[in-house]
């Protein structure tokens, strides 16, 4: 377990979010630019029901920034589902056109609730993500002219709702994944696809591939 773990936990949802940013740009081919990067990604951001010692828990909120980050200049990755209420238990695929370059997580929020009238926020902000200028919740790089699938992001219910990475297991896996990616994209067909998960340490268990891209 991280060192930091237990200071977030507690401390987290009386922390202020970060501003909001601005609307992600999807991948279609108005906004491709080989010059650029696009990342995949997979949010569920539905109820996890009986999930530790709440009723539910729900994903609300993710924000990545662009490194080195400061607060007026730096690109900035807000995602958010798109209602909370209607939100079913299942990953959304995301596919993003961002500039290139190291991405750190820099805030989260996770809304838990003992009841219908007993809610709370857990909350990660740039505080508790970023220690002495190293990105201890995690990130991920993107490179000009590649598109990187970073993992699939929802809840861990053990003792406490938090925030975890997952991801797709196995070569073959993968690439059947990426078939499908580029059956629905296909402008991007020859774009080489790498397994670039987001890496941490608090969020998500390390892990990889031999052949991490395909061409």
């Amino acid at each position: 377990m991280s060192k930091y773990l237990p200071h977030l936990i507690l401390t987290a949802g009386l922390l202020p979010a970060i501003a909001t940013a601005a609307e992600p740009v999807k991948l279609t081919e108005d906004t491709y630019k080989a010059d650029l990067g696009a990342i995949v990604v997979q949010i569920n951001w539905g109820r996890a029901w009986k999930c530790g010692q709440f009723e539910n828990a729900q994903l609300q909120a993710l924000t990545f920034t662009k490194s080195p980050i400061a607060a007026e200049t730096s690109s900035t990755l807000a995602l958010e589902p798109p209602s909370s209420l209607f939100a079913d238990n299942q990953y959304l695929p995301y596919v993003l056109v961002i500039e290139p370059g190291d991405y750190v997580l820099t805030a989260f929020d996770v809304k838990v609730a003992r009841s219908s009238s007993e809610v709370a926020h857990i909350k990660g902000s740039k505080d508790d993500l970023i220690k002495d200028g190293k990105p201890v919740g995690g990130s991920f790089t993107v490179n000009p002219g590649e598109v990187v699938y970073i993992g699939h992001f929802g809840l861990d219910c053990g003792a406490e709702p938090f925030l975890w990475r997952n991801y797709i297991e196995g070569q073959q896996d993968f690439e059947r994944y990426v078939a499908g990616f580029r059956q629905k994209f296909p402008f991007v067909k020859n774009v080489p696809v790498r397994f670039g998960l987001f890496e941490t340490t608090l969020f998500g268990n390390s892990y990889s591939l031999k052949d991490p891209v395909v061409k």
